[in-house]
């Protein structure tokens, strides 16, 4: 599985037993890149190593972070999970559909990451607004939360599939990859908003953050190359250039 390699990544974990469980789950379907985004357990405590069942090697490799935005940072791509309909997405799929979209990026040679929440509420809105596209799981209506490895196994072995059914080559994956990361769109989306910000746009006060969020679930949204960002800058250099 060395040529589909997306990142799995666990936002807000509650118990270890749970991280140790996705863990086999990806192991099982070959998958190794972990994250971990302020887990509340220690992932390598026995618990966790004792779920994980032989796929310590995981939850060894696995990188925490304070925030997710952080986690996401070197990505191209990502896209989330939920079992809830989110009215404010249209993009969402089910996971036939989402997979198919991770494998072929991933065979374009972008990095994608992948959301799951935590077992408490899952993601977040905020924490939705760094994907692009969401993977809603067509659960029991009345009773339709799963637990997060069983997320996890869903999803790797549903990839694990379209490995398996297309094999590509690594031939056909090397390719150059234009895309701009999360770090880039980060980095204007900052710049945009202090801009914003010195040009008192965001008004009134008790309605900035919500503005704030929905200008970087937009920017976020674009499909933007490392050359796109560049003119950006440059627009936003020379509209706010002094005479």
């Amino acid at each position: 599985m060395q040529k589909l390699n997306p990142v799995f990544i666990l936002v807000n974990p509650q118990m270890a037993e749970n991280i140790g469980a996705a863990a086999r789950a990806m192991l099982n379907f070959g998958f190794l890149n972990l994250r971990l985004v302020s887990p509340k357990e220690n992932h390598l405590s026995d618990r966790a190593l004792a779920m994980a069942a032989g796929a310590g090697k995981v939850l060894d490799q696995a990188k925490v972070y304070e925030n997710l935005a952080d986690a996401c940072k070197d990505l191209n791509e990502v896209l989330a999970t939920s079992a809830r309909e989110r009215y404010k997405y249209k993009d969402v799929m089910d996971p036939i559909t989402g997979c198919d979209t991770i494998f072929q990026s991933c065979a374009n040679g972008f990095k994608v990451g992948i959301l799951f929440g935590g077992e408490r509420a899952g993601l977040s809105n905020e924490d939705l607004f760094l994907a692009k596209k969401l993977i809603r799981v067509p659960s029991n209506p009345v009773f339709s939360s799963l637990n997060l490895a069983q997320s996890v196994l869903l999803i790797s072995y549903q990839l694990n599939v379209y490995y398996t059914k297309k094999n590509i080559e690594s031939s056909q994956i090397n390719v150059s990859v234009t895309k701009a990361n999360y770090e880039e769109m980060q980095a204007f989306v900052t710049r945009l908003e202090n801009e914003l910000d010195n040009k008192k746009f965001f008004y009134p006060e008790g309605k900035k953050k919500r503005m704030k969020s929905r200008l970087r679930k937009l920017i976020y949204g674009l499909e933007l190359s490392k050359e796109d960002v560049k003119i950006f800058h440059g627009v936003l250099k020379s509209l706010v250039k002094k005479n």
